[in-house]
């Protein structure tokens, strides 16, 4: 387990991080540690999902949500003193519970239990891979279905593991069916002491960046804003390789381009953030989000 005087200085630093620029060499003396740690710590930070960037000064930075700004929360340090007081004077008051929830939200580790859900996922990685190197059958328990939107388990063979490691093909034993199932729809990933059963069954497959699996590789262009950008590298990190800044020091925009095998899943993402994205091509993807658009059923 993480001691706890880790956990608060890594919360520090991503509250430094979001309050401006800084250098290594800042960052350890701020935190009172060493150059080397900070190093470690930023590390730690990408594996979960933080984008830390540097500036021409050499300062190290993480992007804020569009608007967002670092006076708008409370210091560790604010929110350590108005709960002592909190605590302390309003024993018995009807609203101090909602006090402290909203202290815990309204400050520079609200992000961060949302982060360290990833390290989860990165166990059940770690289970899954395991079963496959044993061609063992698995429960995947408390299996959220985005199709029937059901909580089941499901008693799978898994194989092969899609693009990005997000998701694992799996033979589900129920409909004999080869399926792809998102890591962090699963609660839970138990090995069964049961060999492969249905190995003929097997189809192994390939998946785009998006996880989305197909035949023809198809090349699509996105105009994309910074919130875009951020999330698109968050959320599909084997985006990254397709992903560049446009050319200007005024222009906040980046361009994606990149190879998908079906427009599913790169037009759920853009449909998802349509004021963020623009459509540069090819004219087949722009009909297709056209098409989209017409089947939305809003009111």
């Amino acid at each position: 387990m993480i001691p706890q005087a880790k956990i608060l200085r890594v919360f520090q630093l991503i509250g430094l991080l979001k309050g401006g620029g800084r250098t290594i060499e800042q960052l350890a003396q701020q935190l009172d540690t060493t150059s080397r740690t900070i190093y470690r710590y930023f590390k730690l930070l990408e594996e979960i999902g933080f984008i830390i960037d540097q500036d021409f000064h050499g300062r190290y930075f993480v992007h804020r949500e569009e608007g967002e700004s670092p006076e708008d929360r409370f210091t560790l340090e604010e929110v350590s003193i108005l709960r002592q007081l909190i605590q302390s004077g309003a024993s018995g008051h009807p609203l101090r519970g909602t006090l402290l929830k909203k202290l815990a939200f309204h400050s520079e580790a609200k992000d961060v239990p949302e982060q360290f859900l990833k390290l989860r996922v990165a166990k059940m990685f770690r289970t899954l891979s395991d079963a496959v190197d044993q061609k063992s059958q698995v429960v995947l328990k408390n299996y959220h279905s985005a199709n029937s939107q059901e909580i089941t388990d499901r008693l799978v063979e898994p194989f092969q593991f899609g693009e990005g490691f997000q998701s694992v093909l799996a033979l589900d034993t129920k409909d004999k069916q080869c399926k792809y199932f998102k890591l962090e729809r699963i609660g839970e990933v138990v090995i069964l002491n049961k060999p492969y059963k249905f190995s003929k069954l097997h189809k192994k497959s390939s998946t785009d960046i998006f996880g989305i699996s197909g035949r023809k590789e198809i090349w699509v262009s996105l105009r994309l804003s910074l919130r875009a950008f951020v999330l698109m590298r968050e959320e599909f990190p084997l985006s990254q390789p397709y992903l560049e800044k446009e050319e200007g020091d005024e222009i906040k925009t980046y361009i994606f381009n990149g190879p998908v095998l079906h427009y599913k899943g790169v037009g759920r993402f853009v449909m998802g953030l349509a004021d963020e994205i623009s459509v540069l091509g090819p004219p087949e993807f722009k009909a297709y989000i056209k098409e989209r658009i017409k089947q939305q059923k809003l009111v």
